[in-house]
């Protein structure tokens, strides 16, 4: 659907006698169809990573929850509560989109021909007559529909990044409570026992961040060079655009639905980058120097895994990294691109 979304923008654009705005709108369009094909290609390719990340969570983490004697279901929990604080908006912001248009045309009704471009979710084939009623109700309907099933992939998409941030929190909370644990006994050769399982609950917690590194760095990557675009002539469309209430609210509910993924992919990088910074802290403030030898290796062990770097960057050949600094950059960005096109 993304892909066909793409060619048939690009169809339109070739047929000539469009204005500016609504080749601007086209392009958005192909850029989003090239956007969406290109996630479900590098998650074709990295599914491997992705089950990894999986598998991690059904076996691995619960192991370390019963073993700390916790309900694993712990982050489980918290997604669940997640959702149901997020479901009511996310929905309310999708069906602005899908509907805005139907709002735009009821409005519009004796003022502008049934087939103007503020009353379809998408844009429509110039080969069928979409004045007539009949056939706006049958081209509006499909192009809802596949644009709210585009919307909850999209949304699905980002909530297993939500399950994944907070199983991985969950468990750098529990790897810290472990390690409080073990210094109970820091004088002790128990410690060794405890304090060894917590180094390799963390070698654990490692390989999943480089799980999840493997697709994440080329998430980020596709999105800083693409909604930058996608905003900027999402806000163009806004400013240009002579149509009623109902096609602005369209717009507008586009611009926050490419606008808060990136956001909530680079608070993720800013948790992770934190991850790091908490353990080695937390272990530099125990009481360590009076501990024996043996257990004091220990200690330098973990500090030096604690050097890793986190960093959930973009792929190799761009050097930004998901954290709310990119944020900024990427609306810097974007007013730069608009200024562009309102001079064009």
């Amino acid at each position: 659907m993304n892909y066909q979304v793409s060619v048939a923008a690009g169809f339109t654009i070739l047929e000539g006698n469009s204005k500016m705005p609504f080749v601007m709108e086209l392009i958005q369009y192909m850029i989003v169809g090239i956007y969406f094909t290109s996630i479900f290609v590098v998650f074709v390719i990295k599914k491997e990573a992705i089950m990894s990340n999986y598998n991690c969570i059904q076996t691995k983490f619960i192991q370390w929850s019963n073993k700390r004697a916790l309900h694993p279901n712990a982050a489980y929990n918290r997604n669940i509560k997640s959702v149901k604080s997020l479901a009511i908006p996310l929905a309310t912001l999708s069906l602005s989109i899908a509907f805005g248009p139907l709002a735009s045309a009821i409005n519009d009704i004796g003022k502008l021909p049934l087939d103007d471009r503020a009353h379809f979710v998408l844009f429509w084939p110039t080969i069928v007559d979409t004045n007539k009623l009949s056939m706006y109700g049958i081209i509006y309907t499909l192009q809802s529909t596949f644009t709210i099933l585009l919307y909850i992939s999209v949304l699905s998409f980002n909530l297993g990044f939500m399950v994944f941030l907070n199983e991985l929190i969950t468990q750098f909370e529990m790897l810290l409570d472990g390690i409080t644990d073990a210094f109970k006994y820091k004088m002790d050769t128990q410690f060794q026992t405890l304090f060894i399982d917590c180094i390799r609950h963390h070698q654990i917690i490692i390989k999943f961040l480089d799980d999840l590194k493997s697709y994440f760095k080329w998430m980020i990557l596709i999105e800083i060079i693409v909604v930058q675009v996608i905003l900027a002539i999402l806000i163009y469309n806004l400013t240009k655009v002579n149509a009623s209430l109902g096609y602005k609210v369209k717009i507008a509910g586009s611009i926050l639905f490419n606008l808060l993924p990136i956001c909530f992919h680079c608070h993720i990088g800013e948790v992770v980058l934190s991850l790091h910074t908490r353990l080695s802290n937390h272990i530099y403030n125990m009481t360590w120097y009076d501990m024996p030898n043996k257990n004091e290796q220990l200690i330098v062990i973990m500090f030096q895994r604690t050097q890793r770097d986190l960093t959930l960057s973009s792929a190799l050949f761009s050097s930004e990294r998901a954290s709310r600094a990119l944020i900024s950059k990427v609306i810097k960005q974007v007013y730069t691109i608009l200024n562009v096109l309102l001079k064009t």
